[in-house]
């Protein structure tokens, strides 16, 4: 058995072209393990690298269709701009349609900002006349029904 391993080591050595007598059998094999284990390292990292790769182009393509769309609907909006100020009225009510359908009739509006409690910062005056601000947080009275409708249980 130890002359069939022995004999299969040196046909080992001749194959990985190194002497069989002066390279130990363990330190063959930790070689050999060590380079597969970064044989996979480096597998792995090709992987992730061309993972990487084709999501950034797959990005880019997705910013390069978002800019044609919206240079799209530039023209689009530009067309219809420019169709009332020719003052052709042929296919406005179709053009108009389908601005509506797709939307492109309510886009690009301005955001509105929020109104502040007062109508104006210079002026003082109340926006109900009559309206009594001093006491616009008074508590209300209630009064219960049930004076005692969930008695503690014992």
């Amino acid at each position: 058995m130890h002359k069939n391993m022995q004999k299969l080591y040196e046909s080992l050595g001749s194959y990985f072209a190194f002497d069989p007598h002066t390279v130990s059998i363990e330190d063959f094999f930790g070689d050999l393990a060590n380079f597969r284990m970064l044989f996979m390292d480096a597998v792995k990292e090709n992987h992730k690298k061309r993972e990487m790769e084709e999501k950034i182009k797959r990005a880019k393509l997705a910013k390069e269709k978002a800019e044609r769309e919206k240079q799209e609907r530039q023209q689009k909006k530009k067309q219809l701009i420019d169709m009332n100020k020719e003052g052709d009225e042929t296919g406005v009510m179709d053009s108009l349609m389908e601005a509506l359908q797709s939307g492109a009739a309510f886009r690009d509006r301005r955001k509105r900002t929020p109104r502040t409690g007062d109508q104006s910062p210079s002026s003082p005056a109340p926006r109900w006349p009559g309206a009594n601000h001093d006491n616009r947080r008074t508590g209300l009275e209630r009064s219960r029904s049930r004076h005692n409708a969930n008695p503690m249980v014992r």
